[in-house]
């Protein structure tokens, strides 16, 4: 039984966290040495471990592969995993001997006072958001194991190690030590360090005086400097810092060749990584240098540099190599390979081999347990030698051209296999239906395979599945029902473009997803309302579907921790959940193209984390909901297509708005602000929302311009767009949008809009595009279009527009099928001269209606209208240009049918 005094201090720091739902279940009972996490001494009945690591992996080293693969995925972020902050009721557990607090989303500092728990051994607060390290971790006088990596800490010095005298594991990586200049210092004041990670620190260069006034170490082992951007003098130091460096990490550094001769002297290396940096010449002549080590080295890393192309070298001198990866590193022809009897990883992936697997040599790799040989060109059938590699855990072929069946044959023996990834060749899956593998797969990626027609009844046996990459594989079949008993912890699922039908089965929501949690059901024939789902699925994709509404559950059952929820382009009809407030985490949300109708729900107006929403394309009718509480987060919004009413103002001071596309939207366009700040300008980070190397998604819109339609993806983030064309807008173009600097595209075409184009339409000068046609503008076109240097695309078309097209303008180098529709305009690249006897408007800068000291004399002949009246008919025959300046601007709304036989219109401004 547990001492109460732990049993409340562990409650006290409950309540310090957010996300607690796993220890709210768990943090129960009476004995607090059975809760979750806790470990208490059986005599005393103290509690001696916390270990509240955030893990969503039941077998981490089976899913090595999928952490090399995933580099800019973090493991935290799931429902389980803690935020807010560490309490200092921690500090009450005096009798800690392991404390381990990682991969949560932890914030602020850590407790000074945990400097008082004097029996801790080992410190573990690794992939959190901590910001400071306090000094009272060096009374920690018997921590042996410390790992602080991928935090927010900005030391000034390490002072604070100096009294860690038992400390053998130090890891601060992925922390900013750039300002701890004598940090080399510090590192060889710990005695007994022998294991040192340093990554991605942004190191400081070692200052080459003070290198000979350091001890060299008898203990230190491991070394990793990895992503310092160093250079090859750190080499100097490297030698210094220790003579017993077994493993040696200087991979994603500005290492050249320089420094290889350097590594006769690391005789006792075992594993050494020197991936991604400069390393130039051919691979085959660098093997000599570190053949001093050739007996003893286990694992060489030389992924990633420009090596010239070559063919393989051998490598049957490193008579101990368990692993080598090469990847990346120019190899051509042939897999021809010495003998290395102790190989059990092999990475040759993102090379340049050639040639036929049937007659791969597995004898020379029998013991390969990792074979990754993807991203080559390998051609032909697949060898059934490939069964003789029984020990392979993980075997990637993918992205070669390798053809034929993959049988029975070639799995049998593949008892171990965890991850198998054939995917992007035209290999067919040729296996009786009722077939049970002797594997347990944790990953499949088979896309762009041949799985069909049958949906492969053999996963139904494959009960630890976390990744299943199945899309483009020709499954024309029902959606099993037994789908969602394979696994309890399917983490990525992608079934999407093949011809799946029926209805998806309730059975998906007992999965238990976690980390990734991305499953993707688009580009089918999936029918029926939309299922319950678990609520830790993150990113769902149904789009391209076929389903028809919202079951009366969806409330109650929906994925309220999505991040993305895309169900566009479906059948959906009807009305809207009123439930999105339970939403709080979602950042995309995509609806477009399908039949719901009604009110747009009020509580869209709590998703405070909204970046991307798409509404367009539906029966969307009444008032544009208010989405103020977005205005921070949002940057993409389309409501285009649907029957809702609003105005313009209630997006144009939206802080970090990208796209704005309300087409069919607005009844009325007012002058109102239009905040310079509304559309940012300068460049920005493209919207792919997600990107873990086993999925992704790129936020995509489409607009209308000119009758075409331009999707635009990757570069969205650039685009910065207002689309509000095809609407009732009426009035004048708001002089103030020309304050919108950063607006790349402007598309009000389509409208009712009169009056001028604005003078100052020059200080747009990001503008790449613009189309204001189909409307009645008059006047002429302002000079300040010489500004418009990123002009591309604009279209002035149907409009009543007259004069000179402006000289020394970019205007004269577009088709004069952009200024079609207006009649009075003349002057390249219009084939019709300007008379000489319209004289053009005198240039005046005055203010506000000062009036003019001279007087216009009109001669406007309308020829005769066949005894016909214009029905609709509107002239404004006067008007008046922003700086003062009287102008004719005749706007005639005429029927088509009318037959006019002359339209003319003289100027004459007597000398």
């Amino acid at each position: 039984m547990c001492v109460e005094t732990d049993k409340q201090a562990l409650l006290k720091l409950k309540e310090g966290f957010v996300h607690r739902m796993d220890l709210q279940s768990s943090w129960n009972g009476d004995d607090c040495c059975n809760w979750k996490g806790i470990s208490c001494n059986n005599l005393t009945g103290h509690v001696t471990t916390l270990d509240l690591g955030f893990s969503n992996f039941t077998t981490v080293e089976d899913l090595n592969y999928l952490v090399d693969t995933m580099p800019t995925m973090k493991f935290f972020g799931g429902p389980t995993a803690l935020g807010g902050k560490i309490d200092s009721s921690v500090c009450e557990l005096q009798h800690l001997t392991f404390l381990d607090l990682s991969h949560n989303y932890l914030q602020g500092e850590i407790p000074e006072c945990i400097g008082s728990l004097s029996h801790l051994t080992e410190l573990t607060l690794a992939w959190n958001g901590l910001n400071s390290i306090p000094d009272a971790l060096s009374n920690l006088s018997n921590l042996q194991y410390l790992d602080l990596g991928k935090n927010d800490f900005v030391p000034n010095d390490l002072d604070w190690l100096f009294h860690l005298s038992t400390l053998r594991y130090l890891d601060l990586s992925y922390n900013n030590l750039g300002a701890v200049i004598d940090w080399p210092s510090s590192i060889s004041k710990i005695p007994f360090l022998s294991e040192l990670y340093l990554s991605n620190c942004g190191l400081p260069k070692v200052n080459p005086k003070s290198i000979f006034h350091i001890n060299s170490s008898t203990f230190l082992q491991t070394l990793s400097l990895s992503g310092n951007n160093f250079d090859s003098s750190i080499l100097s130091w490297v030698l210094n810092v220790s003579n017993v460096l077994t493993v040696l990490d200087l991979s994603h550094n500005e290492l050249d060749g320089s420094i290889i001769k350097s590594f006769n002297i690391l005789c006792q290396l075992k594993e050494l990584y020197l991936g991604s940096n400069n390393f130039s010449g051919q691979l085959s002549d660098y093997l000599p240098e570190i053949c001093s080590a050739k007996h003893d080295l286990e694992v060489l890393n030389l992924d990633h540099n420009p090596f010239t192309f070559g063919s393989l070298p051998n490598f049957s001198l490193f008579s101990s190599l368990k692993r080598l990866s090469l990847q990346n590193t120019s190899i051509v022809g042939s897999l021809s390979f010495g003998h290395l009897p102790r190989l059990k990883s092999l990475d040759l992936s993102l090379n340049h081999l050639n040639g036929s697997l049937s007659i791969l040599d597995v004898t020379k790799f029998a013991s390969l347990h990792f074979l990754d040989l993807s991203h080559n060109n390998f051609s032909g059938t697949l060898s059934y030698t490939i069964a003789q590699l029984s020990n392979l855990w993980f075997l990637s072929l993918s992205s070669n051209m390798l053809n034929g069946d993959i049988s029975e044959e070639h799995l049998l023996n593949l008892s171990g296999l965890k991850v198998f990834d054939v995917s992007q060749n035209s290999l067919a899956f040729n296996l009786n239906p009722d077939w049970v593998p002797p594997f347990q797969l944790v990953a499949l990626y088979a896309s762009s395979c041949i799985l069909g027609p049958q949906f492969p009844k053999w996963l139904k046996h494959q009960r630890k599945l976390q990744v299943l990459q199945i899309s483009n594989t020709s499954i024309m079949d029902l959606f099993p029902e037994w789908f969602g008993d394979i696994s309890s912890s399917l983490l990525y699922i992608n079934v999407s473009h093949n011809q799946l039908s029926g209805v998806l089965p309730k059975s998906l929501s007992m999965i238990k997803t976690g980390l990734v949690s991305t499953w993707d059901f688009s580009f089918n024939n999936l029918s029926g309302p939309l299922p319950p789902f678990p609520p830790k699925v993150y990113q769902l994709f149904l789009s391209n579907n076929m389903l028809s509404g919202f079951e009366s559950s969806f409330c109650e059952t929906s994925p309220m921790f999505a991040t993305y929820l895309d169900l566009s382009s479906n059948s959906l009809r009807g009305p809207l959940p009123n439930c999105w407030q339970k939403f709080q985490s979602l950042e995309v949300l995509n609806l477009a193209n399908n039949s719901l109708s009604g009110r747009v729900p009020k509580s869209f107006a709590n998703l405070q984390n909204i970046v991307s929403m798409h509404l367009n394309n539906n029966n969307f009718s009444g008032e544009i909901p208010s989405l103020t509480l977005c205005k921070r987060s949002l940057r993409i919004i389309d409501l285009g297509d649907n029957i809702l009413e609003g105005t313009l103002q209630t997006w144009l001071d939206f802080d970090n708005l990208i796209v704005l596309r309300l087409r069919g939207q607005i009844s009325a366009m007012s002058e109102g602000r239009f905040y310079r700040e509304g559309i940012q300008y300068g460049t920005s980070a493209p919207l792919i929302f997600h990107d873990s190397g086993i999925g992704f998604f790129i936020d995509e819109i489409t607009l209308t311009w000119k009758g075409r339609k331009y999707t635009f993806g990757k570069n969205l983030a650039l685009l910065k767009t207002i689309d509000i064309s095809n609407n009732n807008l009426t009035g004048e173009i708001p002089k103030n949008i020309t304050s919108l600097m950063g607006l790349g595209s402007l598309n009000l075409s389509k409208n009712n809009l009169t009056g001028f184009i604005p003078d100052n339409i020059g200080h747009m000068t990001s503008l790449e595009s613009l189309d204001l046609s189909r409307n009645h503008l008059c006047g002429r076109i302002p000079t300040s279009f010489v500004n418009l240097s990123f002009l591309g695309i604009i279209d002035l078309t149907f409009n009543n527009l007259s004069g000179k097209i402006p000289d020394g303008t970019l205007l004269r180098t577009f088709d004069s099928s952009s200024f079609a529709g207006n009649i009075g305009l003349c002057g390249p690249p219009l084939t019709n001269e300007c008379p000489r006897d319209v004289i053009p408007p005198y240039e005046h800068h005055g203010h506000g209606d000062e009036h003019r000291s001279f007087e216009f004399y009109i001669s406007l002949g309308l020829g005769f209208w066949n005894e016909k009246k214009i029905p609709n008919s509107r002239s404004e025959v006067f008007g008046r240009q922003s700086n003062g300046e009287t102008v004719i601007c005749c706007n005639v709304l005429v029927d088509l049918k009318a037959d006019i036989s002359t339209i003319s219109l003289v100027i004459v401004q007597p000398s």
